[in-house]
Order: C-alpha cells, then sequence, then structure tokens
C-alpha cells in the first residue's frame, strides 16, 4: 500500500511546498523529502522550459547532501546533438515514462544512461512533468541499490507527480511573468506592476540621473541597409551601450526606436551625486565601447556613433492608454529636457553633454559649453561637457 506514503507527501505539497520562493528550493525540498522517508535516490533531475530572450531551459540536477546544480540552456537546445540523443527528448516525443536497467549489461540508448551507469546507478526512470497548457517538461530519478527501485517506489513517483507539477508550474509561471515584464518594461515599473500600479493614471514619481544616448544617423542608415542588416545594427548599437548601465546601478526604461533612456535612482543606498557619478561613467563606457566596435567591425559594417545627454531631475512612471491596452512609460518635462540636450550632440559635435542640474550634482570638474535656448523651455539652459583630456 503506498497511500500512506502518498498523503504525507500530498499535504507538505500544498502546505508548505508552494510557498518556498522558486523551482531550484521546492525541487531540493522534495527530492530531500522523497529520500528521507525511504526512496533511495542517488541522483534526480528536472528540465524546465523557460521564457526569457538570453535561454530556452533551466536543467537542475539534485543528489543527497549537495547543493542542487542548476544549468542554463541556449537556445536553439531543441536542435542540437545532445539534446536529440537524450532520454529529455525521447520523453517529450513520447509523452510517456521510460526506464531503464542499468545493471543488467544491456547496451544503452543513450549516453547519460552510460555514464551514471559507470556511475554506479542500477536503475533509471523519466518521466513527463506535465503543465496544465500541455506543455512537457521532465523529470527522472537514479537510484543505486541493488535490484533498482521497487515497484512500490515507482508507484509512488507516478502518484505523487501530478500534485509535484502543479506546484512546479504556479512557480515556473511566476518566474516567465517577471521575466516577460523586465525584459519589456524593467525592473522598476516590473514591480510597480505587480505590486498593482496597473490602472491607468496611476502615477510614481522619483528623482534620478537619467540618461539618454540616441545614435545618429539612423534613418540614413537605415534606408540603405537591409532589414536583416539593421537589426544587426541596432544590435549591435545596444551591445555596447546598454550593459553599462547595469553595472553602474542604473536601468533602461525605454527603448524609444534607436534611443536608449536610463535612470540611475538616488535612495538610501546611493546617494544624488553616487547616481550622477554611475550615469557618467556608464555613458562613457558605452560611448567607449562603441568606438571600439566601430574598430574591430567586419567588412560592410557600418560605422556607428552616438551622442549621450546626461540630466539630473524628476520623472514619473505612468500608465497611459485606452481600455485593456495601456504603455507603463516614463513621462515629465525633465525626460523632454534630456531629449532636447541629447539633440544638440549633432549640431555641436560633441558625444556627451550635461546639463546644469546634472553638473552642480556630479560635485566634479566640468567645463561649460554654454547656454542655449531649447524648445519647449522659457528659461536659457546652461550645459557642460568633461575637460577635454577626460573625453
Amino acid at each position: 500500500m503506498i497511500a500512506p506514503r502518498i498523503a504525507p507527501l500530498a499535504d507538505w505539497l500544498a502546505r508548505e511546498g508552494r510557498f518556498l520562493p522558486d523551482n531550484s528550493e521546492l525541487f531540493s525540498a522534495f527530492c530531500t523529502r522523497l529520500y528521507r522517508d525511504g526512496l533511495p535516490l542517488a541522483r534526480a533531475s528536472m528540465h524546465l522550459r523557460a521564457l526569457h530572450p538570453q535561454y530556452r531551459g533551466v536543467s537542475r540536477v539534485w543528489r543527497p547532501g549537495q547543493p542542487v546544480e542548476e544549468r542554463f540552456m541556449d537556445h536553439g537546445i531543441e536542435q542540437t546533438a545532445v539534446y536529440l540523443n537524450s532520454p529529455v527528448a525521447a520523453v517529450v516525443e513520447r509523452g510517456e515514462r521510460l526506464e531503464w536497467r542499468l545493471d543488467s549489461g544491456a547496451a544503452l540508448p543513450f549516453p547519460v544512461l552510460e555514464e551514471l551507469r559507470e556511475q554506479g546507478c542500477t536503475h533509471y526512470i523519466t518521466a513527463p512533468l506535465l503543465y496544465s497548457d500541455g506543455a512537457v517538461n521532465t523529470i527522472s530519478w537514479a537510484t543505486g541499490r541493488t535490484g533498482g527501485f521497487a515497484a512500490s517506489d515507482v508507484e509512488l513517483l507516478d502518484a505523487v507527480l501530478p500534485s509535484f507539477a502543479s506546484i512546479a508550474e504556479i512557480k515556473a509561471l511566476r518566474r516567465f511573468v517577471w521575466s516577460a515584464l523586465t525584459t519589456y518594461v524593467g525592473e522598476e515599473p516590473s514591480r510597480l506592476i505587480l505590486d498593482g500600479q496597473v490602472r491607468r493614471g496611476d502615477l510614481r514619481s522619483i528623482t534620478a540621473a537619467l540618461m539618454l544616448v540616441d545614435l545618429r544617423d539612423f534613418s540614413m542608415l537605415s534606408d540603405s541597409l537591409s532589414p536583416v542588416a539593421v537589426i544587426r545594427m541596432l544590435n549591435r548599437y545596444f551591445d555596447c551601450v546598454m550593459p553599462p548601465v547595469r553595472r553602474h546601478g542604473g536601468e533602461v526604461l525605454e527603448l524609444m526606436g534607436d534611443g536608449v533612456l536610463a535612470i540611475f535612482n538616488q535612495g538610501a543606498e546611493c546617494s544624488a551625486t553616487q547616481a550622477c557619478r554611475g550615469a557618467l561613467e556608464a555613458a562613457r563606457e558605452g560611448l567607449a565601447a562603441l568606438d571600439a566596435a566601430n574598430r574591430e567591425r567586419g567588412f560592410g559594417m557600418p560605422e556607428l556613433h552616438a551622442g549621450a545627454a546626461l540630466h539630473y531631475g524628476t520623472v514619473s512612471y505612468g500608465n497611459i492608454g485606452a481600455g485593456e491596452r495601456l504603455d507603463f512609460t516614463v513621462i515629465g518635462p525633465d525626460v523632454n529636457l534630456t531629449s532636447r540636450i541629447e539633440r544638440l550632440c549633432r549640431e555641436l559635435d560633441r558625444t556627451l553633454i550635461m546639463s546644469e542640474a546634472f553638473a552642480s550634482t556630479l560635485d566634479r570638474p566640468v567645463w561649460e559649453i554654454g547656454h542655449f535656448q531649447l524648445r519647449g523651455f522659457s528659461r536659457m539652459q546652461r550645459l557642460f561637457e568633461l575637460p577635454p583630456d577626460e573625453t
């Protein structure tokens, strides 16, 4: 009878397992509980699909008394020989539990099974981990016990798997939602959206250093290139100017065509001066990376140049739109001022221009460029740049 073994596991999943923070901890706790309850596990693995721009799936391996090993699988993994010649592909294709005895000396169909046999495993079971939409993920168990898993052990795993799958799906969906939101709107807006700021007209204001980087001559370049080449060019440009933002504590809020708007938020752990210095270093590193990419570009690839505007002011996150279609965007006069300053980069043949508010908050020597009348602003704006030996 396996019923007395199933009930405590199902109860634990419903009462405690679902409150664990993610699938890595859920999988580890689940396998540890099985092991302590007498299941002779030597190894377990779980392979879940992911919705993330940088990886296609997540593979986790559990062993008794060891931390869970976590590996992220690249996009296109399904077309590789490693995947196609694996139990994971077999389970996904057939949609049913598969098992192999590893202690018989018979030839095995997959390299990983040969590896497990060499490690002393005697029995391997893998099964589909089904989500409610029909998506097939996989989970596997291996034992080194003489004779392999008992029939009651296999029945227990079959019986408890649906309960585990339902909790794993919830964890995965939460991760998917967070990944999708942060990919398209950024971390700070994602937090606000998930915290409930979803009604049209909801606003939240912050004071921060603003950075706007814009690619020069984009219209001319895009007119002379194929659509595929334009996308490659933009990604090459974004690869230069976006990573420094995160390295220096900022966040990209908007990709406006070829423009990148980022903020460096001041707070309890970051003063206004530190936020401005982070924005300055991010801008300088991004522009330097673009110069380096130009020197190393391949034949036929266009040379790319950009201008960066830096300002210190207040922005509002706001929901705008109509009905059920809203855009979570950044608005405010300081955003407009940053945009106007960036447009001067080309006119003044500068790559980096700072507003007076940014320069005074930066608290380091800068050079004044002059006073300028910017469209939409009644007051003349004093603008600054770095000294020539620091540009």
